[in-house]
């Protein structure tokens, strides 16, 4: 019996020295994210992420429950302080809660309560893209020492990460499959350009690199919102004077409009684009749905039999000035030739 009992001491001692070296080694906190592309406006993406009453929509642990999952509801749905409380057959129960939302970014909370209790920390990101929305979905998860040894046995981003990515495969399928969430046609309309004289960096990119594009009018604006604070009399545009689909290539200008030609810049131009007919439309929200936006004119002018020179984006509202893209305001105008 003496020996038996030495035996479970000296046992149960390598297993806890076991678990403490596990420990030591083992990250305590762990992050799954997944991402996918889903063709379809951000906010119609936005709107499936941050309401929990669309999560039936695509959520795969609402489908693994089917008709045995009951839900209550709480809050008002879509804004800070909502969620719901869940109990499933599979999924165990628990309670889901956002915590902050800004228009393309959803924080919650995410607490368990069966079959054992945890809570981890999420978030939902919908992110203009070229044709669509970027969609990220993020878990974050602590284990305290040294309960975190135990991790060194599953593979949370393996376990985790497959209810992501079916989750969003599920949401990418019903956007994609429903016309009502789709872009409409922005409303196009002929108009007189009142001409202005406007300050600016220009210079020839490639249209495939979004990535210096992007670069090049941050820094340019930057600069120029610096150096000609005092004289800038309208909100930062965009200048477009070719777009070449052979060459892949567009001669562009970053620019503000400007009051007089004093105190220039130095690598920066003067641009005074004269008054003009134009065909015009409102882009509102983010880029994302900026191609849609220019082949819908590029439609309408064809159809006129219309032929157009300079492009400019006026950016009235932008991520300068306003971190919610969802408020977003572009005007965009063809001058006609």
């Amino acid at each position: 019996m003496k020996k038996f009992i030495r035996f479970v001491v000296i046992l149960l001692t390598v297993v806890i020295a076991a678990v403490v070296i596990l420990g030591l080694y083992e990250p305590q906190d762990k992050t799954i994210t997944r991402t996918t592309f889903i063709k379809a406006p951000k906010e119609a993406v936005f709107e499936q992420i941050v309401k929990y009453k669309n999560w039936p929509n695509w959520s795969p642990w609402y489908k693994m429950d089917s008709g045995k999952l009951t839900m209550t509801y709480y809050g008002t749905d879509g804004q800070p302080g909502s969620g719901y409380a869940w109990e499933g057959d599979k999924t165990g129960a628990g309670d889901m809660r956002d915590s902050a939302i800004n228009g393309t970014h959803m924080m919650y909370k995410l607490t368990f309560t069966k079959p054992r209790e945890g809570t981890a920390w999420g978030n939902l990101n919908a992110d203009d893209s070229a044709g669509g929305t970027k969609v990220t979905w993020t878990c974050n998860m602590h284990f305290p020492f040294p309960i975190n040894a135990m991790c060194i046995f599953m593979d949370m981003d393996k376990l985790l990460g497959g209810d992501f990515e079916s989750g969003l495969k599920n949401m990418k399928a019903y956007l994609e499959a429903h016309s009502s969430v789709t872009a409409s046609e922005p409303a196009i309309s002929e108009v007189d350009y009142p001409g202005h004289l406007y300050e600016g960096m220009r210079k020839v990119l490639s249209m495939a690199n979004t990535a210096d594009m992007s670069k090049f009018f941050s820094e340019s604006y930057a600069v120029l919102g610096k150096d000609i604070s005092g004289k800038i009399n309208g909100p930062s545009a965009g200048i477009y004077f070719t777009w070449d689909t052979v060459k892949k290539e567009s001669d562009m200008a970053a620019v503000f409009p400007v009051s007089d030609t004093t105190m220039q810049v130095k690598g920066a131009t003067f641009i005074s684009l004269p008054a003009s007919k134009a065909v015009m439309a409102v882009m509102k929200g983010g880029y994302g749905k900026e191609m849609d936006i220019h082949i819908a004119i590029a439609k309408y002018m064809s159809a006129k039999g219309e032929a157009h020179g300079i492009v400019l984006e006026e950016y009235i509202t932008g991520p300068g000035t306003e971190p919610d893209s969802n408020k977003w305001v572009t005007n965009i105008y063809y001058m006609l030739k």
